[in-house]
């Protein structure tokens, strides 16, 4: 069975198991603010970490639907745009000199399928299992600069592509009211992007249940 049945299969056993009395059903909208951790591999000798920024920004914007204390997401993603300085160097001749450096940059949105389970502490505290399925698109940029004198010149080039990753956590929320609740998770990734090891997330988020 490939891995992305097996994910739809563990979101539909998420839903099944049985409830206790938490929340009412129906539909949630919902924001988080995430902090994003990127392990990138080392690939043909070259270590990605070291071209590549890893720490990202990132928002998402959600419509969620509860079942019992089950629930579904679908959310859109979108991060900073972080760039990585690769250093400079001087290069002397008898024309004079001049200065070249070199950086990258690397952002990226998508859309997010998740579902969960809410277990209640008590009357105000839920722990909260949940896994996502992630459709991106990323972009990657490379910039040269040499600056000689009064003159600098650039020359960028720039590559998109799209990949999917598959995320697990844990969350824990605090319930304001009957449809308010805010809450911080941890998640890693069990299928992780092309090129990399790991994405490590973590996340505030608020809902509000109609």
């Amino acid at each position: 069975m490939k891995i992305r049945n097996k994910i739809i299969a563990l979101m539909i056993s998420l839903i099944a198991i049985p409830t206790f009395a938490l929340a009412k059903d129906g539909p949630y909208v919902g924001a988080k603010y995430a902090k994003i951790d990127v392990d990138y591999k080392t690939v043909d000798g070259i270590d990605l970490n070291k071209l590549f920024a890893g720490n990202f920004n990132a928002y998402d914007l959600h419509l969620g639907y509860g079942i019992g204390n089950g629930f579904f997401e679908l959310g859109y993603i979108k991060s900073s745009d972080e760039s990585k300085n690769l250093g400079s160097t001087t290069v002397t001749t008898s024309a004079g000199s001049a200065t070249i450096s070199a950086s990258t940059g690397m952002k990226f949105d998508g859309y997010r399928i998740g579902a969960g389970y809410n277990y209640p502490v008590n009357n105000q505290f839920i722990i909260k299992p949940f896994i996502n399925y992630y459709e991106l698109d990323m972009t990657a940029s490379g910039t040269l600069t040499v600056a000689a004198g009064s003159t600098t010149v650039r020359i960028g080039t720039t590559a998109s592509g799209s990949d999917s990753m598959i995320d697990a956590g844990l969350g824990f929320d605090y319930i304001i009211n009957n449809q308010t609740k805010i809450g911080l998770s941890y998640a890693q990734t069990i299928d992780s992007i092309t090129d990399t090891k790991k994405v490590q997330t973590w996340a505030l988020s608020a809902n509000y249940q109609f």
